[in-house]
């Protein structure tokens, strides 16, 4: 089978919109986590029961209700603890927000180090945006969807 000049060019048209659209820029969403007595709360779960997934420029709000709190990045036992991201001091003031924007994929756990041994600790998983998933398949152009927790 011949392909004339116009075949070609609309299959070209046709595959530049598939890539257009999959590599639109998404809309960066804020997923609040709240501190209520000695727990991190989301969605109905709470500290290490909690299944947070959020994609890459995504932010993650702590919202202090109840009780005496930080947020600290890291586990509590790494040395390193602190270095990404941390609230400040403890607080109990339930007017307190705190915020941080991922912009690398992985896990990261964080804890308040005040009820880090009741085990106030739980992580958020961050993964790529939709339009890094993009594969090419021997039937053509296979796209990856946005998948929420």
């Amino acid at each position: 089978m011949n392909s004339t000049p116009i075949t070609m060019l609309a299959g070209l048209c046709a595959g530049l919109c598939i890539v257009s659209a999959a590599v639109s820029p998404v809309i960066a969403e804020t997923f609040t986590v709240e501190l209520d007595g000695p727990s991190f709360v989301y969605n109905g779960q709470s500290d290490m029961d909690i299944e947070l997934e959020i994609l890459l420029g995504d932010t993650v709000r702590w919202d202090w209700v109840t009780g005496f709190h930080n947020v600290i990045s890291g586990f509590p036992t790494d040395l390193d603890a602190g270095t990404l991201f941390h609230s400040g001091d403890p607080t109990g003031d339930d007017t307190t927000i705190f915020e941080y924007t991922f912009t690398d994929e992985g896990t990261y756990t964080y804890f308040c180090e005040i009820h880090e041994n009741i085990g106030m600790i739980s992580t958020v998983t961050v993964t790529p945006t939709p339009g890094s998933l993009l594969a090419i398949a021997p039937a053509g152009l296979v796209l990856a969807g946005r998948r929420r927790r």
